[in-house]
């Protein structure tokens, strides 16, 4: 007990003398050790937020890197498609000159001079046309109208070169397609106008296009402007006239009745799942149904397959004739990402789908890429001779190899079973009857190709491929009474080949 009463009475003597001695020192010794765990809490504290302002930063940089480079993107690729419209806009203008410059030249040289500069540059015309991010319905005529001058241009020069007179119906032609040329360029001139003023965003036009988002009349908005002001001009040629002349895309060989429908009728729930079984994927679940009736020149049902919501399938549209249940087009919608695979696989693909739905004997004569997709036109062969009329289109996607699109139009119109004639014209005494200009650089092959004769539309030919002061062309000499057909210039391009 006495032990314990010591203890509390030194420790309160201790706890005075700590008052009184030192109880300043003692009040600053722990208001030093309650302020340094305070700035301790304080720092711990502020850690998550400098944290959060770093991520912030690096967040903030990481975004305007990317925006940056799609912005430069943006520009790249607009620049590219403005480009095109440009030369769009020269070569319309040029046709309208060489034109009225056909009309107004008194000699015969100069006149197919003249004339022979309207079908280049309706052809280069055409090749700008297809570089632009709009959709081929949008300029449906514009396209047809250059077809057409080019060609109408091309037969009339071969006349007057051959010394036949132009008829009255011919310079009527040339005169209403000058006046029709005039008012397509002025419609392009407008639209000029507006991208010159960077009023025109061509990568929301190319998204636009994609989509297939239809056009809102009378928007102000850049995509929809852009193709309310395609639209504009694609009308400014609704009226050009009927051309029967001696050229393959006349309108007198596009409307002949076609040849390749057969079978019986079918009825619209069969033609839905005639659409389905055709589609390179799985459609079993999609929601099938009758979008349209088409009432063209093979009569079809337009069946729309609609891919369940969140299956990652992509939606298709598919034409189906109401006669023999044939597939004259299908697209399919989806976006394409950068290329994976090659044209050459792009053209196997393409080879192994037609084989897939039947169409065994199609042979790839040409490829060209657009965008990220390639497009492959395929000929029947029969007994080793290419048919040329008899024609498929498929596009496939480059990033993976996906059937996009089928085109059968040209083979339903044409296809037949052909009675070919032997050739009284070997291909050696074919060889003999080319231009000396000419150097043949592949074997020559069996074809039967249009021509621009109303009585006979095909011509049984040995093609011939070969090269002139460093271009690549196509000669087609008849093999049965040796006329030079056809001569064709194979262009190479950033999107592949095409023939001129």
């Amino acid at each position: 007990m006495s032990y314990m009463a010591d203890e509390v009475s030194n420790a309160g003597d201790n706890a005075d003398a700590r008052g009184e001695g030192g109880g300043e020192g003692g009040g600053r010794g722990f208001g030093e050790t309650e302020g340094g765990m305070a700035g301790a809490g304080r720092t711990a504290a502020n850690w998550p937020a400098a944290l959060l302002v770093i991520l912030l930063i690096a967040s903030l940089v990481f975004g305007y890197a990317q925006w940056s480079a799609r912005r430069r993107l943006e520009v790249a690729v607009g620049n590219q498609y403005f480009n095109s419209f440009f030369n769009l806009l020269g070569n319309v203008d040029n046709v309208r000159v060489a034109l009225s410059k056909s009309l107004v030249s008194g000699s015969p040289r100069l006149r197919v001079g003249a004339l022979s500069d309207v079908w280049r540059e309706a052809s280069n015309a055409q090749a700008n046309l297809n570089s632009l991010p709009v959709t081929h319905k949008v300029l449906a005529r514009t396209s047809a109208f250059l077809t057409q001058v080019g060609d109408f241009a091309f037969a009339t020069a071969r006349k007057v070169a051959n010394q036949q007179m132009m008829s009255d119906e011919d310079w009527d032609r040339l005169v209403k397609m000058k006046e029709q040329s005039e008012d397509l360029a002025k419609g392009l001139s407008d639209m000029e106008t507006e991208a010159s003023a960077g009023r025109v965003n061509w990568v929301r036009v190319a998204e636009q296009a994609k989509k297939e988002v239809p056009a809102k009349p009378g928007s102000k908005s850049t995509p929809e402007a852009v193709t309310d002001g395609f639209t504009k001009v694609d009308e400014s040629v609704q009226h050009f006239p009927t051309l029967i002349y001696d050229g393959p895309f006349s309108d007198h060989i596009e409307k002949r009745e076609p040849v390749g429908v057969t079978g019986t009728a079918i009825d619209a729930t069969q033609a839905i799942e005639i659409a389905r079984k055709f589609v390179p994927f799985d459609a079993s679940a999609h929601a099938g149904k009758i979008q349209a009736e088409v009432d063209s020149k093979i009569p079809a049902y337009r069946v729309s397959l609609d891919a369940p919501a969140k299956s990652g399938k992509p939606d298709a549209v598919v034409d189906v004739t109401k006669v023999g249940g044939h597939v004259v087009l299908m697209n399919i919608t989806r976006d394409i990402d950068p290329k994976k695979i090659d044209l050459e696989a792009a053209v196997t693909r393409a080879s192994d789908f037609l084989s897939k739905v039947g169409m065994t004997s199609m042979k790839p004569t040409f490829a060209s890429e657009v965008g990220n997709a390639a497009v492959i036109p395929l000929v029947f062969v029969q007994n080793g001779v290419h048919v040329y009329p008899d024609m498929v289109k498929v596009k496939v996607a480059m990033d993976n190899g996906d059937i996009l699109s089928y085109d059968a139009l040209g083979f339903l119109t044409s296809h037949h079973t052909r009675k070919l004639p032997k050739p009284v014209i070997e291909a050696d005494e074919a060889k003999e009857l080319l231009s000396p200009a000419l150097t043949v650089a592949a074997p020559p092959r069996l074809t039967v190709i249009p021509v621009e004769t109303v009585a006979t539309p095909e011509a049984f030919c040995w093609e011939f491929r070969g090269t002139s002061f460093g271009e690549d062309f196509f000669v087609y000499i008849n093999a049965v009474n040796g006329t030079e057909e056809k001569v064709l210039q194979l262009i190479k391009t950033s999107e592949g080949s095409l023939t001129m």
